[in-house]
C-alpha cells in the first residue's frame, strides 16, 4: 500500500515553491486572451519548459472560428490588438486615460478597430431605466453595468458608438470601486455570428468619477479613441504533458492558462503550480524515488472551458479510462493580502465520488504542522481552509458533468479582493501557497495513479469516517435552534432534516461505489455500505431521542400545482457537457429574440448559472422535472421550481432536450 505520509514527505521535499513562483511570473508576462498571439506565446513557453525538464509534452491546436463547435460549446474567432489609446480632449490639452501598451486590460477585449472623437454620456448603473431621456446615439456610453449588458442596451438597442466601463464588481470583502480606485477590471466582448461588433475601454473608478463630475458640472466631455485590432479565423492551443503509466487508465490534472497580462493569481498561479508539479513528479520517477505510476498522469493547460471542451471532444475514446481529475485555479494567493481561504471545491452531488475525501485527507496532513501551547500532540491548522460543495465557475464543471464522468475537485483560494483586476499582481502571490497547492495536487495525482484494491479499501473507510463527522455537523447545525420553532415549524424542520439525511446517505453510497473505478472491492464495498446504513440509522435514532420530549405535528406533504405537473415530465439531454454561454447566449442555442429575452431574465435570478447547471447534471432521462428540482434544492437549499422548466423548454426548442411525458 502507498503510505500517504511518506508520499507527501517525498513530494514536499522535492517541490520548489520558489520555482513555481518564477513559473507564475513568466506566464503572467504574456497577454493570454483565449485564441490570441499572446496566449499562443504563453502555451509555447509552457511547452518548452516541460520539454527542457524532460517531461513528454506537445501542443494540440483547435480551430478558432465561427463554424466550429466542441460538443455544446461554440468556438470563436482569434483576436489580436496592436494598439489602443483613449484620450480626454480638453481645452488646450489632451489627457491620456487608456493605453494598451501600458495596461492591456484598458481596452475591452475583442474590441474592433476605431478612430475618432466621440461625445460621452453617462448612464450610471446601466439599468434600462437609466437610459430614459438620454440620447446615446453615436456617443460613448459611460456605464457601471457589465459590458455585455451595456452592449445590449446601448449599442444594439440604441445605436451607441462604444462603451466606457469603470466599475469594480463587489465580489469580495474589501473589493469595490472605493477600495480599488486605480484598478481596472477585466472586461471582454463575446461575439456571435451575426452580432454587430463593438469596441470600448476600461477606466479606473477614479477616472470614471472624474468624467461624471465634469458631466454633472455641465461640461461637454469628448474622447479621442483609437484602436487597431482584428478578429479573424485562427486557432487556439492546449498544452498536454504525459507521464506514462505501466497499466491502463489515466488521472487528469488541469489548469487554465488564459487571462490578461500581469494577472498573476488568476490564473498564472494555477498554471505555474501545475507546471512545477509535473516536473517534480517526472524527476522523482526518473530518479527512482517514486516507482513509475500504474496509470498515466495527464496534464492539461488550456483556455478556460473552451480548451477543456475541445480536448474532451477530440479524445472521447479516452474518457472512460480517466478515473479522476483535479483542477488548479487561483492557488498562489497570499492570504493576508487577498483575504482568501484555501478551498476544495467538490464535484457536484450528481457526480459523487471518492475524490474529495482523498484530497481533504491530504490537505489536512499538509496544513497541520504545529501543536498546542504545551506541545501536547493536538495538531493545529495554520492556514484558513475549507471543503465546500460544488460552486462551478471553472473547468471542473465540464469534466464533472455526469455525461462526461470524470469526478474532478478544484483547488482554489477565494475570496480574492483583487480578482479580475489589474491589482492581481505578483505581489499578491505567495511561494508558500504555491508549494502547498503543488504538493497537494502531486500527492493526490500520484496516489490515484498507483491506487489498487488495498488503497481503495483504505480510502473507503476514510470516507466513512468523514461521513460521520460531516453528518454530525449537518445535524448539529439543523437542530441548533430547534426549541425556538413552533410545533408546525419543528415539523417542517424535521421533514427537511429527514430529507437531507436521506440525500446525504444516498450520495455517500454512490461515492463509495465509485471506488470500483480504482479496483474491484466487492466484499469490502458490501461491508462499507452496511457501515453507512448503520451510521445513518444511528443518527436518525439519536435525533429521535433528542426531539422526543417535543410535541410533533404532521408536516404534511403538500404539493403545489407545478410539482404535480412536473412529476409527469421527464427531460432527456441530447448534448454532452454543460451548456456554457459567453456574453449573449451561445450561438449553439440558436434562440430567437423572444427566447433570448427569457434566457436573460432567468440569468437575473440569484445563483442561476449554478442552479441550472446542477439541474442539467441531475437530468439522466429517468428523473422527472419535479425530482430534479427537489435534488437541486437538497444540494443547495435553493428552490428552482417553474424556472427550470422554462430553461429546459428553451433547450428543447433547439433540440438539446427531449421531453417524455407519463
Amino acid at each position: 500500500m502507498i503510505m500517504l505520509s511518506q508520499l507527501v514527505e517525498r513530494i514536499g521535499a522535492a517541490y520548489a515553491g520558489g520555482t513555481a513562483k518564477r513559473h507564475t511570473a513568466a506566464i503572467a508576462r504574456y497577454h493570454r486572451i483565449q485564441a490570441s498571439p499572446g496566449y499562443r506565446a504563453a502555451a509555447n513557453w509552457v511547452l518548452h519548459t516541460l520539454q527542457n525538464a524532460g517531461v513528454s509534452a506537445s501542443i494540440e491546436t483547435y480551430s478558432a472560428n465561427l463554424q466550429t463547435t466542441f460538443w455544446s460549446l461554440a468556438s470563436f474567432q482569434e483576436w489580436a490588438c496592436q494598439e489602443a489609446t483613449l484620450e480626454w480632449v480638453k481645452e488646450g490639452r489632451v489627457e491620456r486615460l487608456c493605453d494598451y501598451r501600458a495596461s492591456a486590460v484598458s481596452v475591452i477585449q475583442r474590441s474592433i478597430s476605431v478612430c475618432g472623437e466621440f461625445q460621452v454620456v453617462d448612464v450610471g448603473a446601466g439599468r434600462p431605466e437609466d437610459y430614459e431621456g438620454v440620447d446615446v446615439t453615436g456617443k460613448l456610453v459611460l456605464s457601471r453595468a457589465q459590458v455585455m449588458q451595456t452592449y445590449r442596451e446601448a449599442v444594439l438597442q440604441r445605436d451607441a458608438a462604444g462603451i466606457l466601463f469603470d466599475d469594480i464588481g463587489a465580489t469580495a470583502p474589501g473589493r469595490s470601486r472605493h477600495d480599488l480606485p486605480d484598478a481596472r477590471q477585466y472586461a471582454s466582448f463575446w461575439w456571435g455570428d451575426d452580432d454587430p461588433r463593438g469596441w470600448g475601454f476600461v477606466l479606473t473608478p477614479r477616472q470614471g468619477d472624474a468624467i461624471r463630475a465634469a458631466l454633472h458640472a455641465g461640461e461637454q466631455v469628448v474622447m479621442r479613441a483609437h484602436i487597431r485590432a482584428s478578429l479573424y479565423d485562427g486557432a487556439f492551443e492546449n498544452v498536454i504533458a504525459r507521464i506514462p503509466g505501466t497499466e491502463e487508465g489515466e488521472v487528469l490534472a488541469m489548469a487554465h492558462l488564459c487571462h490578461p497580462q500581469d494577472f498573476a493569481n488568476d490564473n498564472a498561479s494555477g498554471a505555474g503550480a501545475l507546471l512545477e508539479t509535473a516536473i517534480t513528479l517526472q524527476e522523482l520517477i526518473v530518479s527512482g524515488v517514486l516507482p513509475p505510476p500504474k496509470r498515466t498522469l495527464t496534464f492539461l493547460w488550456m483556455p478556460e472551458m473552451t480548451g477543456t471542451f475541445a480536448w474532451l471532444a477530440a479524445h472521447e475514446e479516452r474518457i472512460p479510462h480517466i478515473v479522476a481529475g483535479i483542477n488548479l485555479d487561483m492557488v498562489g494567493e497570499s492570504p493576508d493580502k487577498t483575504g482568501s481561504v484555501l478551498l476544495i471545491d467538490s464535484p457536484p452531488a450528481a457526480s459523487a465520488s471518492f475524490t474529495v475525501a482523498l484530497l481533504s485527507r491530504l490537505r489536512d496532513m499538509l496544513i497541520t504542522n504545529a501543536f498546542s501551547y504545551q506541545q501536547v500532540h493536538t495538531p493545529l491548522a495554520l492556514i484558513r481552509t475549507q471543503t465546500i460543495p460544488f460552486s462551478g465557475g471553472s473547468d471542473h464543471m465540464v469534466t464533472s458533468d455526469p455525461t462526461v464522468g470524470i469526478p474532478t475537485p478544484m483547488l482554489i483560494q477565494w475570496p480574492d479582493r483583487h480578482y479580475h483586476t489589474t491589482a492581481d499582481t505578483m505581489e499578491m502571490v505567495s511561494e508558500r501557497s504555491l508549494w502547498l497547492a503543488g504538493v497537494l495536487a502531486g500527492s493526490y495525482l500520484y496516489w490515484l495513479a498507483q491506487a489498487g484494491g488495498e488503497e481503495a479499501r483504505w480510502l473507503g473507510w476514510e470516507m466513512i469516517h468523514q461521513y460521520e463527522k460531516d453528518m454530525a455537523a449537518y445535524v448539529g447545525t439543523m437542530l441548533s435552534d430547534w426549541p425556538e420553532h413552533t410545533a408546525g415549524g419543528q415539523a417542517r424542520l424535521w421533514a427537511q432534516l429527514d430529507a437531507g439525511i436521506a440525500f446525504r446517505h444516498e450520495r455517500m453510497g454512490a461515492a463509495l461505489a465509485s471506488l470500483e473505478r480504482l479496483a474491484q472491492i466487492d466484499n469490502t464495498l458490501y461491508v462499507l455500505l452496511g457501515e453507512l446504513n448503520d451510521l445513518t440509522e444511528r443518527f436518525r435514532a439519536r435525533i429521535h431521542r433528542q426531539i422526543h420530549s417535543h410535541h410533533m405535528v404532521d408536516a404534511g406533504n403538500e404539493e403545489d400545482a407545478w410539482e404535480r405537473h412536473a412529476q409527469k415530465i421527464i427531460p432527456r439531454r441530447r448534448y454532452r457537457g454543460p451548456i456554457m454561454e459567453m456574453g449573449l447566449p451561445n450561438r449553439v442555442l440558436s434562440l430567437d429574440e423572444e427566447d433570448v429575452r427569457i434566457w436573460l431574465a432567468l440569468t437575473e435570478q440569484p445563483y442561476w448559472r449554478l442552479l441550472r447547471a446542477l439541474a442539467e447534471y441531475w437530468t439522466d432521462g429517468r428523473r422527472s422535472l419535479a425530482e430534479i428540482a427537489k435534488l437541486v434544492a437538497l444540494e443547495t437549499g435553493f428552490e428552482v421550481g417553474p424556472a427550470i422548466e422554462q430553461h429546459f423548454s428553451l433547450l428543447a426548442r433547439v433540440g438539446l432536450i427531449e421531453f417524455q411525458h407519463h
